[in-house]
């Protein structure tokens, strides 16, 4: 319900506010790259560090407010806590060594809400919502120990993430912007190959994405 009202206060205001100035024409495309965190909570994710996430967006605008988002991020988090991955069993943090790479291709809508002033020559700030589906893809390496030397087991894996995230484009100028923003998925799974010698399982993990984008309007 919430993305749906500030859909239809995008629109009320893209058509009730005409451009200000020919600097203020409309954009029609966006290509941003950004740098920000990786946070991983639920499963057996809270074994792993958290890390940096490499950033990359396409977006297409569909009015001043509003506009389609393509998002590409990669994060590399390391093996730090064995311990996550036996439960039930006093393993050392170091039993196991490794690291997950995810990969997530994201698409969705970002939603403004219009505040402050129009005027080109100052900085706007514009509070969006962002709501859209992830392809999450990991990969996974552990080394584990064995009788006959440790032994490395690779996973991989590829389900949907929906995602939900909330931030401030700063309109420097017309060709440029800032955004702060703060993005997580939700990545509901079947654990397998990675829960050593257990059951089939559902499980769970969160991601946490602070970030900041430097976005180039065309």
């Amino acid at each position: 319900m919430l993305p749906l009202c500030l859909f239809a206060l995008a629109a009320a205001s893209d058509a009730a506010s005409p451009d200000a100035t020919a600097d203020e024409r409309p954009r029609i495309t966006s290509i941003a790259v950004g740098l920000g965190g990786s946070i991983l909570l639920g499963d057996n994710a809270s074994g792993y560090a958290d890390s940096l996430a490499e950033r990359v967006v396409f977006d297409l605008a569909t009015g001043d407010l509003v506009c389609f988002s393509l998002e590409f991020d990669h994060a590399r988090h390391p093996l730090t806590d064995s311990g996550a991955y036996f439960p039930e069993a006093p393993v050392p943090a170091g039993a196991l060594s490794g690291f997950r790479d995810y990969y997530a291709l994201d698409a969705g809508f970002r939603l403004g809400v219009p505040v402050g002033t129009r005027d080109p020559n100052r900085v706007r700030a514009l509070p969006y919502l962002r709501v859209g589906v992830a392809l999450a893809l990991t990969s996974t390496l552990l080394d584990t120990p064995s009788l006959d030397g440790r032994i490395a087991l690779r996973s991989n894996t590829a389900w949907p993430a929906p995602s939900l995230g909330a931030g401030v484009e700063l309109r420097i100028r017309r060709w440029i912007s800032l955004l702060p923003h703060l993005k997580t998925q939700v990545q509901v799974f079947e654990d397998t190959a990675e829960d050593l010698g257990g059951p089939t399982r559902v499980a769970a993990e969160w991601r946490f994405q602070p970030a900041l984008d430097v976005s180039i309007h065309f």
